[in-house]
């Protein structure tokens, strides 16, 4: 059987090997490495819905593929793939390079393939994408499974008459760029599937276990993630799936949430297969208390015992600690209040006050939460370096305020590499202190390439300067790591590890800048590729050690009898 479509997840950076990038922080606080490895959720509801539907899908993630063989043959592993079409995700911005190099490989060995882009920034940017050689389609908004449907039995049957009648697809006609009408926004998410076993069958279909493997890393640490919602309610200035960024690159215009006794399904599944932590992506809170009461309805039916994470946008009623409490015996939370400082926070678009804040994580802690972690962000409207240095003091006295309960975890990372477009400070970025140093879908892709994250940046900020910015990132990690070492959270020799190689990651970056000085072009790639081992190095869990932000797991993960039952048997 020929597979019709072969979704393909790149790196950030094609030739992150070949080049000197001290990507730092950018990606510490969250699963994958700053390749950013871990392809979009939506692959999976993208594959289920078309398989369900008699289609042939493979997803392959490339970029896991290139990080964990050095040796790995892109261009001849892809010369020997078979589809009908290609689809590659421009999701998040950092993606811009990696996607369209990819693309150009794809291309080059199979020219008269169709190659469909969607995501995130493929819809912000697609008037300029559409122009690349390397494009063919491109499916706006972020509800794209039946046009996708659409679009490929189009392209089965090779009748492109039909191209005019399918929602959200951007594609040419000779010369001409035909944009039709963005008029597919989910509001059932019924037929979205997050089905896990998906990925159990690829690996019996394509003898080929590494290209569906979600993150480096993912068979020690196996998290897995459910989205609670499509949109969002919340207007964080640099968010790029805010309320507004929402409106514009999607024309969503309020958040659609899906069936609680739908996700918990989703969570028999996994577990009955994975005995994994589970992430709800999205606050329920944001539905109201009856979405809640209705999800804790059905939770209800779950094993206690589910390793559970959720994450709040501001801080909920007491009631859902209560509720999380009786059902659940290992329960994680997080929150990003983003700054200590409030006025900071307004900026950001959010609201709540720090009693608020501390109040919620006391009340969740004497609940039996395992966790409580708090996430920062450096670089915010308004923010000065003397600010970002507070966190410390304000995390400080929370733990003080706790008795240094060793559950609470706070983090730090810059708003890097980028605004994200379509947020409200990358369409008005004066508003909020800002001047953007790179607009166009090409400027990106020359900045993601830049020698450090401090030159990457699409901002200057008129409140702190860059070598301020980074300087303080910097300190305020070494702070935080401190009062965790301090607490418990982490052992001493794992802090002590963790401040040499933020040090280290400092003198790096100043060497960097010291090489950037030099006008010889030749001379700076040969000095930079001098370093390019000692900026990988420093590039991996810069501001904290990514195991801090892992649950305890279970001994057993992986259920290999349910597991080879599904691979062998049907999906329902």
């Amino acid at each position: 059987m020929k597979t019709d479509l072969i979704l393909v997840h790149a790196p950030s950076v094609y030739d992150f090997i070949e080049k000197s990038i001290m990507f730092g922080p950018m990606s510490d606080l969250v699963p994958s490495t700053p390749i950013f490895e871990m392809y979009p959720i939506g692959f999976l509801t993208m594959a289920n819905y078309l398989v369900r539907r008699g289609l042939a899908v493979r997803i392959v993630n490339l970029a896991y593929r290139m990080l964990d063989d050095k040796n790995f043959d892109v261009e001849r592993f892809i010369k020997k793939l078979r589809a009908r079409a290609f689809g590659i995700d421009l999701h998040w911005l950092p993606h811009c390079q990696g996607s369209t190099e990819i693309a150009k490989i794809i291309k080059k060995y199979h020219h008269g393939t169709p190659i469909i882009f969607g995501g995130f920034s493929s819809s912000y940017f697609y008037r300029e994408l559409i122009g690349f050689d390397q494009v063919d389609y491109i499916l706006r908004g972020d509800s794209t499974e039946k046009p996708l449907y659409q679009l490929m039995e189009i392209i089965r049957s090779g009748e492109l008459s039909g191209l005019g009648d399918v929602p959200n697809l951007v594609w040419k006609d000779n010369e001409k760029v035909i944009a039709n009408p963005l008029t597919n926004i989910s509001t059932d998410l019924s037929e979205i599937d997050f089905d896990y076993r998906l990925m159990f069958k690829q690996v019996l279909n394509y003898r080929d276990i590494k290209s569906i493997v979600p993150f480096s890393d993912w068979f020690r640490y196996p998290i897995t993630t459910i989205p609670v919602v499509r949109g969002c309610s919340n207007e964080c200035s640099g968010c790029g799936g805010s309320k507004s960024a929402f409106k514009n690159f999607a024309c969503r215009t309020k958040p659609a949430f899906r069936e609680p006794g739908k996700l918990v399904e989703e969570i028999k599944i996994i577990q009955k297969h994975i005995k994994s932590p589970v992430f709800l992506l999205g606050d329920l809170n944001d539905n109201g208390p009856e979405y809640i009461n209705e999800f804790f309805k059905h939770a209800s039916s779950l094993n206690r015992d589910v390793q559970m994470f959720f994450e709040f946008f501001c801080p909920p009623d007491n009631s859902f600690f209560d509720m999380a409490q009786e059902t659940f015996s290992n329960v994680c939370y997080e929150m990003s209040p983003d700054s200590h400082d409030e006025g900071i926070r307004h900026k950001m678009g959010k609201k709540f006050s720090n009693k608020e804040l501390v109040d919620s994580i006391k009340y969740a802690l004497s609940k039996g939460g395992m966790r409580f972690d708090l996430y920062f962000m450096t670089g915010l409207p308004g923010q000065t370096k003397e600010s970002i240095m507070e966190i410390v003091d304000f995390c400080k006295d929370i733990y003080e305020d706790i008795g240094w309960d060793k559950r609470f975890m706070p983090f730090i990372s810059p708003m890097a590499p980028f605004l994200d477009p379509g947020s409200r400070a990358f369409e008005d970025p004066e508003k909020f202190g800002y001047k953007l140093t790179r607009k166009s879908l090409k400027d990106h892709i020359e900045a993601i390439t830049m020698p450090s994250w401090k030159h990457i940046l699409n901002y200057e900020s008129k409140y702190i300067s860059k070598d301020e910015l980074v300087n303080a990132t910097y300190g305020a990690a070494i702070g935080l790591n401190s009062l965790k070492a301090k607490a418990g959270g982490i052992s001493g020799e794992v802090a002590k590890m963790n401040e040499e190689r933020i040090v280290k990651a400092s003198e790096v970056m100043a060497e960097i800048d010291s090489i950037m000085n030099t006008g010889d072009k030749d001379i700076r790639e040969k000095k930079l590729q001098q370093l390019k081992e000692k900026i990988y190095t420093y590039s991996m869990s810069t501001v904290c050690e990514k195991k801090e932000l892992e649950f305890p797991l279970f001994n057993r993960r992986f259920n290999w009898f349910e597991i080879i039952k599904t691979t062998f048997g049907r999906i329902n």
